[in-house]
């Protein structure tokens, strides 16, 4: 889970497209989709505030991109960078 609060306005692609295409859902395309470069990955640390539980996972409304979901590629980019200071779920263990 991601807190960008404090950063929205300064969004290089707006402040309203992230509550327009990603508030509350699983956004991980999105992010995936407008930042290739990976140059973004430097953020996240900032704005990390922790891990969904399972079930609360499962409530989340899936993107609204016709069910696309995030390339597997780079998911494991994705837990590669942030593996040294996420908090592992129970899945991962």
């Amino acid at each position: 889970v991601l807190d960008i609060t404090r950063w929205i306005d300064e969004h290089p692609g707006g402040p309203s497209i992230i509550p327009t295409q990603a508030l509350n859902i699983d956004s991980t395309v999105f992010f995936e989709m407008y930042h290739v470069s990976r140059q973004a990955f430097l953020y996240l640390k900032s704005f990390y505030i922790g891990e969904l539980s399972p079930e609360d996972a499962a409530l989340l409304l899936r993107n609204r991109l016709d069910g696309a979901c995030a390339t597997e590629g780079f998911l494991q980019s994705l837990r590669s960078y942030t593996k040294q200071w996420r908090v592992s779920t129970i899945e991962e263990n």
